[in-house]
């Protein structure tokens, strides 16, 4: 048997960093970004703080936190995957522990700094970067899989811990979340996070050190001069800013007509249609064009927002909001794919990091974008044909590819 291939019928073990990926979103986005809105009700009436004060921690989380992004593909290059998300999830865990003991405002901001390495070793950026280490073919399915745990973060994890603060108090709720976090990851990403060797690839793939090409990595300010990741940074951006702010506000664009209850339930039948179409483009992806599937992603997501502007009925806020949710995790799964399909592997840590650091920081902005214009207009029309403009200038925009891919150049 020549080297680098693998053994018939041996488990590949990237199937388990896929896996270890999956927990890392699960609790990532458990802690790191559904449990932000928990935080928020619980410090208030710890505290009597106001929304306003604990919201603006929650900004500095992602302003920061984006800068630090953009450091973790060269991290977990240079370091290893191992110790970047053992680090970051003890020090995530450090930080939500010290949510419950800090007793003036300005601590929060403490707190929040000590979490946010988490925040960058378990998101997106790093499992892209991480799943790029072991997939080549079919990083597609691969990628769609691990980061299928950022969806059930909000559909498993957010609500149990919710109930948990409910029953338990938040303090304990807190301690009780970081004892799971840490007894489950640290011994599975010991497991499973470590160096791929030689001659291990997936079915398919070539061994990856005969395809790496020569040369040094592009540089970030190169990479911003680049038009075809200018286009996909940009696309990105407009996509996710739509998306980020509708989901911000949807429980308060539904209530009036469903009530709060049922408002929670589309809520969470968005987050199912999510699950179900990221695995869904996750079959696909490897065997289609990245660009053009973005665009289809969108133009799902587009025709949503046509029927929620159009219909007050219950069957269609249901429809819109199915059909809205099917594009929303893929929009986290799909610029890791181009990046592949486009660019040099070299480049690939640096220019996944530098995007997921940039759409979060235009992201950021838009609950606050969304809430003015609901404030001038005094209902949500405004913004959700604000949401589908940038939706439709994304799905248009993402189709632009200046010049020849920099992977020919």
């Amino acid at each position: 048997m020549g080297a680098g291939e693998s053994k018939p019928g041996r488990f590949y073990h990237g199937w388990w960093v896929v896996f270890c990926a999956f927990v890392m979103a699960l609790y990532g986005w458990g802690l790191g970004f559904y449990g932000l809105s928990l935080y928020l009700v619980a410090l208030s009436k710890i505290h009597g703080w106001s929304p306003a004060t604990i919201s603006a921690g929650i900004s500095f989380f992602y302003v920061a936190g984006a800068f630090l992004v953009m450091q973790v593909g060269d991290a977990i290059q240079n370091r290893g995957a191992r110790i970047v998300v053992l680090t970051g999830v003890s020090l995530m865990g450090l930080g939500v522990v010290g949510l419950t003991v800090i007793e003036q405002p300005w601590q929060l901001y403490a707190a929040f700094l000590v979490m946010i390495p988490g925040w960058a070793a378990l998101g997106g950026a790093a499992i892209n970067t991480i799943i790029a280490q072991w997939f080549n073919r079919r990083r597609g399915l691969a990628a769609s899989m691990a980061l299928n745990g950022a969806t059930c973060g909000g559909l498993l994890f957010a609500p149990a811990f919710a109930w948990a603060i409910d029953t338990m108090g938040f303090a304990k709720a807190c301690a009780a979340a970081v004892v799971i976090v840490l007894a489950t990851l640290w011994p599975l990403a010991t497991f499973a996070l470590r160096p791929r060797r030689p001659e291990e690839h997936d079915a398919g793939d070539e061994p990856f050190l005969v395809v790496e090409p020569a040369g040094t990595p592009r540089s970030r300010a190169q990479f911003l001069r680049e038009p075809r990741y200018l286009t996909m940074v940009g696309a990105f951006s407009l996509g996710l800013l739509a998306q980020i702010s509708f989901i911000a506000h949807q429980a308060a664009f539904l209530e009036p007509t469903l009530g709060l209850k049922e408002a929670g339930l589309v809520v969470s039948v968005t987050a199912l249609s999510a699950l179900i179409g990221r695995f869904s483009v996750g079959l696909v992806i490897d065997h289609v064009d990245r660009r053009g599937a973005t665009c289809a992603n969108l133009a799902i997501q587009v025709v949503g927002m046509i029927v929620l502007l159009s219909t007050s009925s219950v069957f269609g806020l249901y429809l819109g909001c199915i059909l809205f949710g099917f594009g929303v995790g893929n929009l986290i799964t799909l610029p890791g794919l181009i990046m592949q399909q486009e660019f040099p592997r070299r480049d690939f840590a640096r220019g996944v990091s530098l995007n997921v650091a940039i759409t979060q920081l235009v992201a950021a902005t838009g609950p606050s974008i969304l809430g003015v214009l609901y404030g001038l207009s005094g209902d949500y029309r405004t913004s959700l044909i604000a949401c589908l403009v940038m939706q439709v200038a994304a799905a248009i925009l993402v189709l632009v590819r200046p010049g020849p891919r920099p992977i020919d150049a």
